[in-house]
């Protein structure tokens, strides 16, 4: 006997073999009870989703004999000759290779024949979003008032292609995608039945690939038995031409360290083993997906995603790196490579494009690219921000310790305690000057907290910017912002006082050096032509 697909042997016979749709199967069952069938019925959903399954099991049910629950009993003669097709009662009729309107004007003269055994004559019309409207047409008059013999049973992919008249005579039932985890438990009966062994993360990975549908899934498995009868994740990958995760996590990490270098290495090994471009496009772009779901949901990721929790763990660990903006772009630009990739003559050239675009993004002078830059800027500001308040102090970024030269390590000297003509110390008078900011100023006060006190020497107190951050040096000495934080120390102190903002390593620095120092930083970040300089106007 010839080898049968494992799709078709495992394609229900009842209802209750049926994987998922519930709804549907239990609105059927019903009508197959009381014996309410109705004329014309439409079967909506993706492929592999169980349509054209369920019209066989109904247009049985409804001819059965001694139908159980709703279900076809598979014993009577009228199931043993649909089983076997060798029933007269029951047509399927393919849409794409009959779509014309003489293909319908025949079925309309069959129509009026009773059925050979059974009690209804059924029509299983597939694809019928292929029909040309001539044939919609003719067909109109016949769905609505067929004989009372007669149901039809329409199956489609694209409801949306269909005329209104035709909706509009028919039941609709929509079949939505099977979830993975049901078909890795039917992809495990499959395997089990072909007495071949798989692990689960296999059928999972499998489950996945098939994106809700049945069929897809099986042959996938089909395949995979062919090579060897023990299923693997390597296997599965070699099958389906897709890169393991390890893989994706180090693509993924090159993207964020912007290493272009690394990017076309990686590209040139997929190459090398063989991998198609579009199915890696495609995977990078599941993957920046799950990463960018991460950073949106990550307390869900693992239910919304399928995953166990360390793959979950992994996926928001490497996201914390990454902005949602830059995410996004990057995501945008691979599922973009990914259709281009179809048509393209180059396949490679056009991958490793679209990899130095999501790599080099932020070397850009669009506003997008300055925009994912400040995003950038800001969560740097905001993580050293984050350790200062803890009283951590920030670690250098890992691409700049590649290149710059090891710093020796200074022992900051303890800082001297001066007392003042009231007797409280230097320090007591900061803090109780910062208390009175944080209510009068409260602007001037989160400037100040950016950075840290360094000192006083006599009546003028030192306060010192993170290292790199010109910007707070230059605002907090400008005259307006110096007078309110040197009326809050001569409170605080009994004694009039002074404030002077510098930088690390300076003792003193002017509100001129300061912002030349700033103009110099913002020009080699952005380039001068691309920001303006405003005074602030109060």
């Amino acid at each position: 006997m010839a080898y049968q697909a494992l799709y078709r042997q495992w394609r229900p016979v009842d209802f209750s073999s049926m994987v998922a749709q519930e709804a549907v199967v239990a609105t059927l069952r019903n009508q197959i009870t009381t014996g309410r069938i109705a004329h014309a019925y439409l079967f909506c959903g993706s492929r592999g989703t169980g349509k054209t399954s369920t019209a066989k099991i109904m247009s049985r049910a409804i001819n059965c004999e001694n139908p159980r629950n709703g279900d076809p009993c598979g014993e009577c003669e009228s199931c043993r000759r649909l089983l076997a097709d060798e029933s007269l009662d029951v047509m399927e009729i393919d849409a794409a290779s009959n779509n014309g309107v003489d293909e319908i004007r025949d079925l309309r003269e069959t129509v009026k024949y009773p059925p050979q055994q059974g009690k209804y004559k059924v029509y299983i019309i597939d694809e019928v979003h292929m029909l040309s409207a001539s044939a919609f047409n003719a067909l109109l008059k016949t769905l609505e008032e067929p004989p009372a013999h007669v149901v039809f049973i329409l199956a489609t992919t694209e409801p949306q292609k269909l005329p209104a008249t035709i909706l509009s005579r028919c039941q609709r039932f929509d079949f939505g995608r099977i979830p993975a985890g049901q078909i890795a438990g039917r992809l495990r009966q499959a395997v089990e039945g072909a007495g071949a062994t798989a692990t689960d993360s296999a059928l999972n990975m499998i489950a996945r690939a098939a994106e809700g549908g049945m069929r897809d899934a099986l042959s996938i498995l089909d395949m995979c038995l062919g090579y060897r009868s023990d299923v693997d994740e390597e296997l599965v990958r070699n099958v389906l031409g897709t890169s393991d995760k390890g893989f994706l996590f180090r693509f993924a990490d090159a993207l964020e360290a912007e290493d272009a270098a690394m990017l076309m290495g990686m590209i040139d090994e997929l190459m090398r083993g063989g991998r198609e471009p579009m199915v890696f496009a495609k995977d990078v772009s599941q993957h920046l997906r799950a990463l960018l779901m991460a950073k949106c949901c990550g307390n869900d990721l693992a239910a919304l995603l399928d995953l166990t929790a360390e793959d979950a763990a992994e996926y928001v660990e490497q996201a914390e790196a990454f902005t949602e903006g830059r995410l996004m772009k990057m995501m945008e630009l691979f599922m973009a490579v990914e259709t281009e990739l179809r048509w393209a003559s180059s396949p490679r050239i056009a991958l490793e494009n679209a990899a130095l675009k999501a790599c080099l993004r932020t070397a850009e002078a669009d506003t997008a690219a300055l925009n994912d830059r400040i995003a950038q800027l800001e969560k740097q500001v905001s993580d050293l921000t984050e350790k200062l308040k803890n009283g951590v102090v920030a670690a250098a970024p890992a691409r700049a310790a590649k290149t710059a030269p090891k710093a020796e390590t200074k022992t900051e000297a303890p800082r001297q305690v001066v007392l003042t003509p009231t007797g409280r110390s230097s320090d007591d008078t900061w803090k109780e000057a910062m208390n009175t900011l944080k209510k009068t100023a409260p602007g001037v006060h989160g400037m100040l907290g950016m950075g840290r006190y360094v000192g006083c020497d006599g009546t003028l107190y030192r306060w010192e910017a993170p290292m790199g951050q010109d910007f707070f040096v230059m605002a907090l000495n400008k005259e307006d912002k110096r007078s309110v934080i040197a009326e809050a120390l001569t409170t605080a102190a009994g004694v009039e006082s002074r404030f002077e903002a510098v930088l690390p390593g300076q003792e003193t620095q002017s509100a001129d050096s300061a912002e030349q120092s700033l103009l110099q930083s913002l020009g080699e970040t952005f380039g001068r032509e691309n920001f303006m300089i405003q005074e602030d106007i109060k």
